[in-house]
């Protein structure tokens, strides 16, 4: 008679994706009192800062990306309920593109903006505080 091998099952590592990593304790309070201190400055020049969604529309994101046609393509996308493309922003660029131009009548001149946050690239997960003025 035969013996029966099993079947071994494949579980998953237990490991984050390649290029992104866990933050503990001391390196979380480290960082963050780097960004309070940096967010200072920022403000002590009259910078204001600029939370902004981490999905945008395609539309938004459009001349940004590498293949407009098909908008899947570069980028992590996806159609809603409405069939709009929408994807992850991959920088903070069109995110301010997009507010400015819905928001120019009420921002001051020149706006002067700092924003920090994820975005969706797979080597990093923090941008660094990116100033511009418009």
């Amino acid at each position: 008679m035969a013996k029966d091998k099993k079947k071994k099952i494949m579980r998953p590592k237990a490991i984050p994706p390649k290029g992104f990593r866990d933050y503990f304790g001391t390196d979380v309070a480290e960082r963050n009192l780097m960004l309070t201190q940096i967010t200072e400055v920022y403000h002590r020049y009259g910078f204001d800062a600029l939370e902004s969604p981490a999905v945008e529309t395609v539309e938004a994101l459009g001349k940004f990306l590498p293949d407009v046609d098909r908008p899947n393509e570069g980028v992590f996308s996806w159609q809603d309920d409405d069939d709009a493309w929408m994807a992850l922003r991959y920088d903070l660029t069109a995110p301010l593109a997009r507010v400015y131009s819905q928001f120019r009548n009420d921002l001051p001149s020149p706006y002067r903006r700092y924003a920090m946050g994820p975005v969706s690239v797979s080597y990093t997960h923090l941008t660094l505080p990116t100033i511009y003025s418009v």
